[in-house]
């Protein structure tokens, strides 16, 4: 069976058209159209119907899918492993959380390219559940972000935990984030719900019985530390992103917690995936980078 084929397949469907598929894998829409006529003649399923303008993956083909996943890890690895000594090459699929991007991977990146310059890499900022899902659905090779839970399918490698901090502008009227059912008139400055220092500050307040003003939602770490610089609020973010800022005097930290509340950084790959080189090499440059850099002593955390 020709791998080419699967691959195309795996392709429309992740992309959601023929004709995207064909940008992304560099080949004609005509040629799209031939490879998945020859796949449906090799399997004899219709793996695709039309309906109105639009061509929709059938029923069948989206029970053979699991099996197109792991027949072509399997053949990926076949090669990946033929090719162990040689320099990486090929493409490596990263996504990364936006405050570990902005942060602590240019370094890394920097590492990697002078380690493995014959690697394409292909890079993408998504939301920490976003990731684990890419990684489970095999549109990722490697994930950076923050553990947003114990799962099984995927195999992580953890760079330690990181200090979250409550930050304003010096000029900010201290309030009481400690007290218990009480509101507070402040504005909360944060990127999207599905944020996980967002969901860990906006449970505490639930738990304390806290309420404040607004929230006002940013997606760039740089425009909430602005923002907050302004006196327009508060955020709640990892240290590491506020420490010049701390350290200057543009902001203060509040206090929020009698012990450090912190999240975990982790690189992580599904389980059933074969490491390739350029993985291999990239989570090493992860290692010499990061392991070492963790904010908060796991020891004093459990005091």
């Amino acid at each position: 069976m020709d791998l080419r084929r699967l691959v195309t397949f795996k392709t429309i469907i992740e992309e959601g058209s023929f004709a995207r598929a064909a940008s992304k894998l560099c080949c004609t829409q005509s040629t799209v159209t031939f490879q998945i006529q020859q796949l449906e003649r090799e399997l004899g399923l219709q793996l695709f119907e039309k309906i109105g303008r639009r061509m929709v993956v059938t029923g069948a083909a989206q029970g053979i899918l699991p099996h197109v996943h792991e027949m072509i890890r399997v053949m990926s690895g076949l090669k990946q492993a033929a090719q162990q000594s040689a320099e990486p090459r090929g493409e490596l699929r990263i996504a990364t959380a936006e405050t570990l991007l902005s942060y602590k991977m240019p370094q890394v990146l920097k590492l990697f390219k002078k380690q493995a310059p014959g690697v394409r890499l292909s890079l993408k900022s998504l939301n920490c559940y976003h990731i684990r899902d890419a990684l489970l659905a095999d549109e990722t090779d490697l994930g950076v972000f923050y553990r947003v839970g114990n799962d099984s399918s995927l195999k992580m490698e953890d760079y330690g935990k990181r200090q979250l901090v409550l930050v304003s502008s010096p000029e900010f009227e201290g309030a009481d984030f400690m007290g218990i059912n009480q509101h507070i008139p402040v504005t909360f400055i944060i990127n999207e719900p599905q944020c996980i220092f967002r969901q860990i500050f906006e449970n505490t307040l639930r738990q304390r019985g806290i309420t404040i003003d607004n929230t006002i939602e940013l997606w760039s770490i740089e425009s909430i530390k602005q923002c907050v610089e302004g006196n327009l609020g508060v955020s709640f973010l990892p240290r590491f992103t506020v420490e010049k800022e701390l350290r200057s005097g543009r902001l203060r930290e509040l206090t929020f917690s009698t012990s450090p509340l912190s999240i975990n950084a982790v690189c992580a790959h599904h389980a059933g995936k074969c490491v390739s080189p350029a993985m291999e090499v990239f989570m090493a440059c992860m290692r010499e980078c990061l392991e070492n850099d963790a904010e908060v002593n796991i020891e004093a955390l459990a005091l």
